[in-house]
């Protein structure tokens, strides 16, 4: 028997000889469907049709071979466990890959004729083979002490979460990005009705298939609307969120008609900035719904701590709904900050990038945040097995996908990740004697230059924005606006206008001169407020003042509302004109400028209905020619602002791509930072997690003070803690000697740690590996009296020697030794020469 076998049936012969009293005994037989050309019959059950101890002696010994039967007792198929695991394997690196497909695939390679219900079969036993697993991870896990709920999102990325001592302290400890997907929808099953969808007809199915990935819907529901009422971003609490006229999506979808057709109509994911999946929601009858992000949130705040960076595609919007929930100031204590994708950030309006764009954020680095969309662009295949399964199906198909993916792709491509991100950064960094001579042409003296011209900027298209919106009135304009309102209702409330017998009519007629009773009273308290006798006339001196003000504020308005829109449209053509600039990018860019084109049309028809107004009357603007400019001196309007853009330095354009390029540099040497910390981690968690699961694997095998039974018992759960060590195990050599070769290739530029540190005690605890925290080497600043330790130290020589094993010794110097070995064969590659040299 294969020792994969060994493994994966350690469950099943449990499940065997403790609920084979369920099962009664039938005589048949069955075919066993393998990966290879053999078919071969088997018969299943007792002679007698009963339920005997041989019975159950004959399952377990079945279950020895390595089969899992379609049904307990009389099955019509029996399939083995690595063509199972084969199926598992290649469903997760092609989910397109289905059940139906596959079992067409045995039927061929055994030359037999494909049965209609097959599949069905095929995923039964597929459940029961999943099923086993998860039992047998629980049994490890709760050997290895992490089992308790939250340890795989806390210790999933040992990039961000295995911290040491001695580390400096980043702006953010933490960076994660989430974004909602609708692709993994799942149709309701429901009965027929006249009407139209009937009730659901659906099983119930309390199983639950998540593994620690998904948060409850109980948790999601907390954050519910009846919470979320008074927190959505209106024109009151939402006034300094410059994207809030753009990003709707969310009050459409609290206020939107839930679809019917589906149950679940997506995901909400939420990744690390290396790719791990921390958190998964599925979004119920509804989109991007905020009690989603709430929910997400909590539970990061809850497990993580302080100073996290949060990416979403509209993180400026739910900056604010954050801020006005419940969560804002737990939040706000924990120095929580929302951020936006580099991709997405490129079609907001230039306001929120000058406050939110990834290029201007200090701590950042080069993380781009936009994770989500590429996982989502590999997950989207899941569509067609999740679009009309259970339930339970949808979850296990998702879950079992997405651990596949952080275990043998994620974790796999670690290494590369950063070492790619350090190599772009040096890259990057190569360009500074550049861009320090191009700063001495624009009599720059240092980048503190450029943070200041950010801040100008901002401030001056947020005050721009506050005055597009601002009304400026005076009792005179609104008097003759009152005048002006009164004249029409009187004309609409005329009794010449009633027919009789026409009820709209009538209604329109009653409306009409409740409006003008209104009006009228409005205009009798101005009067009163400016001490007017008799009411102005059309000819009237101050009339005429007070219209031609009127005009003016008017004109005023509509300019600085153009010249944001045009000023902003600018500035944002520069990414997509820039050189480097990505197809992918320049059409996201090009599509949220025409959308926002429409906003420059209404803007343009507003400027020239106010132009013409006003006096003396200005020259009306073409829009074909508004949005061709290319450059603000090509914006004639400008000389009429009181605002004064074209005069400003950052505005110009050389200026400006200097500064892009200098906060480019920034980031870049902030993302040095940010590794030479990651790596560290990742290097000491390589050793640690070999040195710890070696010791454990060690002890289960020793069979010193053990009963027969217990003996077996432990090798069988020995051989799953290897198969768990290997899991992401067999990934660390080549690792190592990426990071390696990424130390021979740039030198004394590579400033990172090779070399595994000390973890901190709690992260150490929290990570399951507390006992090798114990019998680490001293720390710095741990020494004390050397005299006072050298002698306790001899007094307890003999008694510590005595008290380790020799196994868990012997254990832990191979590991340590393989972890050295690697290191040594890094070197010697280096040197063109072998370990054995």
């Amino acid at each position: 028997m294969s020792t994969t076998n060994r493994q994966n049936l350690f469950a099943l012969q449990q499940l065997a000889a403790n609920d084979a009293d369920e099962f009664p005994g039938v005589h048949t037989e069955a075919s066993i469907l393998d990966g290879t050309a053999e078919a071969q019959t088997i018969h299943a059950g007792g002679e007698h049709g009963g339920e005997t101890l041989e019975d159950i002696i004959e399952l377990t010994e079945r279950a020895r071979l390595g089969l899992i039967p379609s049904a307990p007792w009389t099955p019509s198929f029996v399939f083995t466990i690595d063509t199972l695991k084969l199926y598992r394997v290649s469903h997760a690196r092609c989910p397109q890959f289905s059940i139906y497909a596959f079992t067409k695939t045995l039927a061929d390679l055994h030359g037999v004729p494909p049965r209609s219900n097959m599949h069905q079969h095929f995923s039964i036993a597929f459940d029961l083979y999943l099923d086993l697993r998860r039992r047998t991870e629980a049994q490890v896990l709760h050997h290895l002490g992490r089992d308790t709920p939250a340890w795989r999102m806390k210790n999933c990325c040992p990039a961000c979460t295995y911290k040491l001592e001695g580390e400096d302290q980043l702006i953010f400890s933490m960076l994660v990005t989430m974004d909602g997907n609708d692709s993994l929808k799942r149709v309701l099953r429901r009965g027929p009705d006249d009407d139209g969808p009937g009730e659901s007809n659906e099983r119930y199915d309390d199983r639950d298939a998540s593994d620690g990935y998904y948060l409850s819907r109980e948790e999601v529901d907390a954050w519910a609307r009846r919470r979320l009422a008074n927190v959505l971003p209106t024109d009151d609490n939402g006034e300094d969120n410059p994207c809030k006229e753009r990003w709707k999506n969310m009050v459409n979808d609290v206020t939107s008609k839930m679809w019917g057709i589906f149950d679940e109509t997506g995901i909400f994911l939420c990744l690390c900035r290396h790719g791990f999946a921390l958190v998964l929601v599925d979004m119920l009858k509804s989109g991007e719904l905020s009690k989603y992000y709430l929910a997400v949130v909590e539970h990061l705040l809850k497990h993580f701590g302080v100073d996290l960076g949060v990416g979403y595609d509209i993180g400026c919007h739910f900056c604010t709904t954050l801020n006005n929930s419940e969560l804002g100031p737990e939040a706000r204590e924990a120095h929580l900050r929302c951020l936006v994708g580099a991709f997405h950030g490129h079609a907001h309006n230039r306001l929120c990038q000058v406050c939110f764009l990834a290029l201007y954020v200090e701590g950042l680095g080069i993380e781009d945040l936009e994770g989500c969309e590429r996982r989502f662009s590999r997950s989207n295949a899941l569509a067609g097995s999740c679009r009309r399964a259970s339930r339970f199906h949808r979850q296990q198909e998702i879950t079992a996908y997405f651990k596949h993916m952080d275990d043998f792709d994620v974790y796999a491509n670690l290494a590369t990740f950063l070492c790619s991100n350090y190599e772009q950064c040096l890259k990057i960094l190569d360009d500074e004697p550049i861009v320090r001579r191009l700063m001495c042409e624009q009599d720059v003296l240092d980048g503190s230059e450029f943070v200041q011209a950010l801040a100008d900027e901002r401030e001056y298209l947020t005050e721009l924005y506050k005055s597009s919106k601002k009304t400026v009135e005076t009792p005179e304009t609104r008097y003759v606006a009152c005048l002006a309102t009164l004249d029409t209702d009187s004309a609409q409330s005329d009794d010449t206008a009633f027919t009789p017998g026409k009820s709209k009519a009538e209604i329109a007629l009653r409306h009409a001169t409740e409006k003008k009773e209104r009006t009228a009273v409005a205009v009798a308290e101005i009067e009163r407020e400016l001490s007017i006798v008799t009411r102005w006339s059309r000819d009237n001196p101050r009339y005429i003042a007070a219209k031609k003000l009127a005009h003016l504020l008017e004109y005023q308005r509509a300019l600085d509302r153009l010249e944001l829109l045009v000023v902003e449209r600018l500035f944002e053509l520069t990414k997509m004109n820039q050189s480097g600039t990505g197809y992918k990018m320049r059409k996201h860019i090009a599509k949220s400028l025409q959308a926002r084109s429409k906003a420059v049309q209404s803007a343009v028809a507003r400027y020239n209905a106010a132009a013409a107004a006003v006096t003396p009357r200005r020259e009306s603007v073409d829009i074909e020619k508004v949005l061709e400019y290319a450059f603000l001196a090509d914006f004639d309007l400008l000389r009429h602002s009181h605002h004064g853009v074209e005069g400003q330095y950052w505005a110009r354009p050389a200026y400006r791509a200097i500064m892009n390029r200098w906060f480019r540099l920034e980031r870049a040497r902030e993302e040095i930072t940010r590794l030479d910390i990651e790596i560290p981690r990742f290097v000491t968690w390589m050793r640690d997690e070999g040195v710890f699961l070696h010791k454990h694997e060690g002890a289960l095998r020793r069979t010193e003070g053990k009963t027969e039974e217990e003996v077996e018992r432990d090798y069988e759960l020995a051989l799953h803690v290897e198969e768990y060590q290997m899991r992401r195990g067999r990934f660390d050599q080549s690792h190592m000697m990426r990071l390696g070769a990424l130390k021979q290739k740039w030198g004394l530029r590579f400033t990172a740690s090779l070399t595994p540190g000390v973890p901190l005690l709690h992260v150490a605890m929290d990570a399951g590996m507390e006992m090798d925290v114990d019998e680490r080497a001293p720390r710095a600043g741990e020494q004390g009296d050397l005299s006072m330790q050298e002698d306790e130290g001899k007094a307890s020589e003999d008694e510590d020697n005595s008290d380790i094993e020799g196994d868990d010794a012997h254990d832990e110097r191979v590991a340590e030794m393989l972890f050295k070995l690697t290191g040594l064969g890094i070197d010697a590659e280096e040197r063109g020469e072998s370990i054995a040299d």
